[in-house]
């Protein structure tokens, strides 16, 4: 249970607080404890049995998922379970910039292992090969520029870009002091060392395309060694970019894709966080909303678990107490304290949603792109386009198409499906456009 808190809104429904957060789950985390994590069981299953299955060896996986889907959360479920295991890792990961090159990327992974090492076996820090890490290690970040980030993966979240200047010979002496680390690991108690690598989906698409290249190679002298294993995660466009776009590569890595979860699950993780924010034990627990509104925004956000997340906050917020006084019948409403505080319907919190993003939609500063959103909401909602459809719709170049799609994307207006194999990728929008033009 968690500290108790000051009295707000949510003590109506006997809850602690919102229960609709969006953040990542995580291990130390009082208000987001990762105890929370519901389903997902055969990917866990799926990339543990790949981490098992690797013996003293390496191992390389990929998660591709789109945004919200619950990437982040399941990367830090399987790392708790390989620390469990005896593998060692933390909750830091190494993310990957626009103006990478091998030399930074390298660093900044070897700095990821240097810091995994002294978090779990502080004492091994005046081993030989630790020193001769600390060397490369400290020479990289003292020549590394920016701020606000976590240059090396352990701790803090990527705010910005960062240009890291890294000696050229961190790729000479950085394999021999690598795999001298990785000797210490296999000599000592652990299984190996586990690190994530992030932020893919954060690059723009001739960045990702730099990714791969990067990728390509450091294949040999960075992801090969013994008791190295890398989970690297993205959108399906930046993993088809930085890990399948070069054979070598390629037949290295093992790419898991997200599916959507279930709607099962998130009744049961609504559910959960329900019971972990109850404020009195001896009082009756209301939830929030019904599960039909649930359903209702699910079928919505096309599996975007954290919009549909957000969307839940934004609609119920401005309402608790406020709905109209209904006549109660239990097949409508499921738990009920009095008329006017129950569970919320879809029909009270979408028309707050929608004034919400519309508002939002208005008053974004680019407005150009706006009108082009309204044009593609206005003429079929539920219209799935390619890049080379929407030139016809906007009366648009290529290149003006493209601009105006990043954008809508990077704001959360439309989604980009799947690629299929060599087709268009093809670009549908997103719940928060679709409750505004339903």
């Amino acid at each position: 249970m968690i500290a108790p808190t000051l009295p707000n809104p949510w003590n109506v429904f006997n809850l602690q607080s919102s229960p609709f957060w969006q953040d990542p789950l995580g291990d130390g985390d009082s208000t987001h404890p990762l105890s929370l994590f519901v389903g997902r069981k055969a990917d866990l299953t799926a990339l543990s049995n790949g981490l098992f299955s690797a013996g003293s060896g390496s191992s390389r996986r990929a998660i591709a998922g789109n945004p919200g889907i619950g990437k982040t959360t399941l990367v830090k479920r399987f790392k708790a379970q390989a620390l469990a295991s005896g593998y060692l890792t933390t909750d830091g990961f190494v993310p990957v910039f626009a103006d990478d090159t091998n030399e930074a990327l390298f660093g900044r992974v070897l700095g990821a292992v240097y810091d995994i090492l002294l978090a779990n076996r502080p004492t091994t820090v005046d081993h030989a090969a630790m020193q001769s890490a600390q060397v490369l290690v400290r020479s990289a970040r003292e020549k590394a520029r920016g701020g606000g980030v976590s240059l090396f993966g352990v701790g803090g979240s990527v705010s910005q870009s960062t240009n890291a200047t890294v000696p050229k010979d961190i790729l000479l002496d950085g394999p021999r002091v690598l795999r001298d680390l990785m000797t210490l690991v296999q000599e000592g108690d652990a299984q190996g060392v586990l690190v994530h690598i992030d932020n893919l989906e954060n690059l723009s698409e001739v960045a990702a395309t730099n990714a791969g290249i990067i990728m390509r190679d450091l294949r040999d002298p960075l992801f090969m060694h013994n008791g190295l294993h890398v989970v690297v995660v993205g959108t399906p466009d930046a993993i088809q970019a930085a890990v399948m776009a070069h054979q070598q590569v390629r037949t290295t890595f093992s790419v898991r894709n997200l599916e959507p979860m279930p709607i099962a699950d998130v009744h049961a993780l609504l559910d959960a966080r329900y019971k972990y924010l109850q404020r009195d034990s001896l009082r009756p627990l209301i939830s929030p909303v019904e599960p039909s509104t649930t359903q209702a925004l699910y079928e919505l956000f096309r599996g975007d678990l954290r919009g549909l997340l957000q969307a839940l906050d934004d609609g119920v917020t401005p309402n608790i107490g406020l709905v109209p006084a209904v006549p109660v019948t239990p097949a409508k409403h499921t738990n009920v304290v009095s008329a006017s505080i129950r569970p919320l319907l879809f029909e009270d919190i979408a028309p707050t949603l929608r004034q919400e993003y519309q508002d939002q939609l208005t008053a974004i500063a680019e407005d150009h792109h706006a009108r082009r959103l309204l044009l593609w909401g206005e003429q079929d909602v539920d219209a799935v386009h390619t890049q080379r459809a929407l030139e016809k719709l906007w009366k648009v170049k290529q290149g003006t198409v493209s601009e105006t799609l990043a954008y809508l994307v990077r704001l959360g207006y439309v989604l980009a499906l799947p690629r299929e194999g060599r087709a268009p990728v093809q670009y549908v929008l997103s719940g928060r456009s679709r409750l505004i033009f339903s």
